[in-house]
């Protein structure tokens, strides 16, 4: 996905004028704001899949992680952004390809926060490795 810009920039209210022609383009504010599909500084993701039911969870069947819910996350690889790396472990947890909407990063973890409406659709966990099928 490419973005090519965007625009930030506030009306400013002068009550008793009146509303003549303006440029508003001359106003506009030109940022370079830092978003999830080109963040590389990331180390992990971590993705919590809801709808309107709740928050999707799977339960871990390996020692040392056993009976501990978990939601879909994992390292990002290196030259990979975060967005790539998130969408990557959901489908490969789940079977799901999504779209998950940048939440925040964890500074105390290095870790890049989504968060993806799931809809109607369910998650199939496919990692029987770690979740005892």
């Amino acid at each position: 996905m490419e973005v090519l810009a965007t625009y930030f920039f506030e009306v400013e209210h002068r009550s008793g004028k009146k509303m003549g022609h303006a440029d508003y383009l001359s106003r506009i504010i030109q940022t370079n704001p830092e978003y999830p599909w080109d963040k590389k500084d990331a180390k992990y993701i971590l993705n919590v899949l809801y709808n309107n039911k709740g928050v999707y969870g799977s339960e871990r069947y390996k020692n040392l992680m056993e009976g501990l819910i978990q939601v879909s996350c994992g390292k990002v690889d290196s030259e990979k952004t975060s967005y790539q790396a998130v969408c990557r472990e959901t489908r490969e947890e789940t079977g799901l390809h999504t779209v998950p909407v940048y939440l925040i990063i964890d500074k105390s973890f290095n870790c890049d926060l989504y968060t993806t409406d799931i809809g109607e659709r369910t998650p199939q966990w496919i990692e029987p490795s770690k979740n005892g099928s």
